[in-house]
């Protein structure tokens, strides 16, 4: 039986990349890189720090790990500040505040799910945070005594379906990125994409749409059901 519905933060609920790649960019330029968004259209999604050390690698800076490891913190400050100022329920990417609503009318969990620590302040700025029954909360799944992959973003939803007391197949999971498709896949939650027009997720997804408007949440339930044959 359906009880829940998982929301990826950053590709699904909002977008987030350009707060991202202004921060970088702000940053970078106290060492003399201008940050291309050639560039860092192939960092979008990657760890703070994994990024970090791209950008010195790609562009040829001459950092050690301690300078690495401040222009991470710096980075993610300014981000903080930008987001606090910027991020508003404006920036609910259209078709998902009415997804909301009608998951809620059907009585069902919501659960927000990232791998960032900004999590809660993400969904607080998008004043969604008393609308969702879970949202990650990174620095609490680290310390969970969990496999390897808990580190990973739907391993982040996977931890708050067992905070939560839910089965992977009473969800529904909603995802942009396909290795987010096939995690929800490998954990038996029912894999919804968000395809933006990529034919690779969309091979990969239980049910795919190009763009969050067109999401008709009583399709998928039904789509859900059918399965396994199972009644609605």
């Amino acid at each position: 039986m359906l009880k829940a519905i998982v929301f990826d933060i950053d590709g699904v609920i909002t977008d987030l990349s350009h707060f991202h790649f202004l921060a970088w960019k702000s940053i970078y330029s106290f060492y003399n890189v201008s940050l291309s968004h050639k560039v860092w259209k192939r960092l979008v999604g990657k760890p703070r720090l994994w990024t970090a050390q791209q950008i010195n690698k790609i562009y040829k800076l001459k950092v050690d790990e301690k300078m690495t490891d401040a222009i991470v913190a710096e980075k993610n400050e300014l981000f903080v500040r930008l987001i606090k100022n910027g991020l508003t329920k404006a920036n609910i990417i259209n078709g998902i505040g009415k997804l909301i609503e009608q998951a809620e009318q059907r009585g069902l969990k919501l659960i927000a799910v990232s791998t960032s620590a900004n999590a809660k302040l993400e969904m607080k700025c998008l004043e969604l945070n008393n609308k969702f029954d879970y949202i990650s909360d990174y620095s609490v799944s680290k310390l969970a005594s969990l496999s390897k992959k808990e580190k990973e973003i739907i391993s982040n939803s996977l931890f708050a379906l067992r905070t939560m007391g839910l089965r992977t197949d009473e969800c529904i999971g909603l995802e942009d990125h396909i290795d987010g498709i096939r995690e929800y896949n490998r954990l038996g939650i029912y894999s919804v994409a968000i395809a933006n027009y990529n034919d690779e997720i969309k091979l990969e997804a239980n049910y795919w749409v190009d763009l969050p408007e067109q999401i008709n949440l009583e399709e998928i339930i039904f789509n859900y059901y059918k399965k396994d044959n199972s009644e609605i």
